[in-house]
């Protein structure tokens, strides 16, 4: 039997990761958890089912699980631009100006990995009128259009987008809270909960992040 093993985060899509994410959650009070999340670990990201990773050999199942969890503790710097079932997505070049819409939308989901796809359809539209320097618009955000399509989108894109935001310098975050006109709902509820994507910290909001990383924006 030939086993297919990501090389990548870029080969993880967002459907995976939230199918595994809510494994993690079933196994918290199972005793096998460690056999359970190993086997979740090939059926999910490897395509298999449960018999063929029966079949797979002791040893085999143990390296696979360890290298897929060596991918998913990846990092990555932010991918402004990514192609999806034919459409060139490109990550929104004015954050400071999100609609009070758009930015509800994603506070509300980017917390959540279950819906995770809400929030990255704030952040990536399809992208109109590029230039030649690279330079371009996107779509006027569309509500829950493209939600379904970027439950496909690769993880790198997604890690990359949340890296981001832990990154973000102060100047840029208040500059969003000032234009929105509510720093104190901005404060209270955007919430970057850890996950284990790589990113080890748990923090309650923008200002904790702020004060535990100092990774400048580039």
């Amino acid at each position: 039997m030939k086993v297919i093993i990501p090389e990548s985060l870029a080969d993880i899509t967002l459907t995976q990761y939230q199918k595994y994410q809510n494994e993690i959650d079933i196994s918290e009070n199972r005793p096998d958890q460690a056999e359970y999340l190993n086997i979740k670990k090939l059926e999910i990201f490897c395509n298999l089912t449960q018999d063929e990773v029966y079949n797979i050999q002791l040893g085999d199942v143990y390296s696979i699980s360890e290298k897929i969890e060596e991918i998913l503790l990846q990092q990555n710097d932010l991918i402004q631009k990514f192609e999806l079932n034919n459409i060139k997505f490109g990550w929104i070049p004015e954050l400071d100006k999100l609609s009070y819409g758009e930015f509800l939308d994603l506070n509300s989901n980017i917390s959540d990995w279950s819906t995770m796809h809400i929030a990255m359809g704030v952040l990536y539209r399809p992208i109109k009128n590029e230039s030649s320097k690279g330079l371009y618009n996107v779509e006027k955000y569309k509500g829950d259009k493209y939600h379904k399509i970027l439950k496909d989108m690769p993880m790198d894109v997604v890690v990359g987008s949340m890296v981001f935001f832990w990154n973000l310098g102060l100047d840029c975050v208040n500059s969003i809270i000032k234009s929105l006109e509510v720093e104190q709902k901005f404060q209270n509820q955007l919430n970057l909960v850890d996950n284990g994507i790589g990113i080890r910290h748990s923090m309650n909001s923008v200002t904790e992040i702020l004060q535990n990383l100092k990774v400048s924006q580039n």
